[in-house]
């Protein structure tokens, strides 16, 4: 049995740094989203697959970054597919006490 294309990564996670140096990228969700368990953050997560021209991400979505989506587009993750995402950056502080970049969502459309 070949599993190759079970294990084929599906696109890099977006990095804030990608959406600094692209301010005004639209990602556009291209797939369903699923809840997985985050193992770093002892956390559940919310990711989502998108596309910026022709690379694919994941998007590692946090709880507030979900909520606009779900006031936007209603609680239907297969409803999402084909709408896009602005995004913006903000420094925040990690578990660890370092300062670093996260992502926002600046605007669903």
């Amino acid at each position: 049995m070949e599993i190759d294309e079970f294990v084929k990564q599906q696109g890099e996670f977006l990095k804030a740094d990608f959406v600094i140096k692209n301010p005004d990228t639209l990602f556009e969700i291209i797939g369903e989203s699923k809840v997985e368990r985050n193992e770093r953050f002892n956390n559940d997560r919310l990711i989502i697959p998108v596309k910026a021209g022709d690379k694919e991400f994941t998007f590692d979505c946090s709880k507030t970054n979900a909520r606009i989506i779900v006031e936007a587009l209603g609680k239907i993750a297969t409803e999402w597919i084909g709408h896009h995402l602005s995004l913006d950056t903000y420094r925040t502080k990690t578990s660890e006490g370092k300062m670093t970049d996260a992502l926002n969502i600046k605007e669903v459309k």
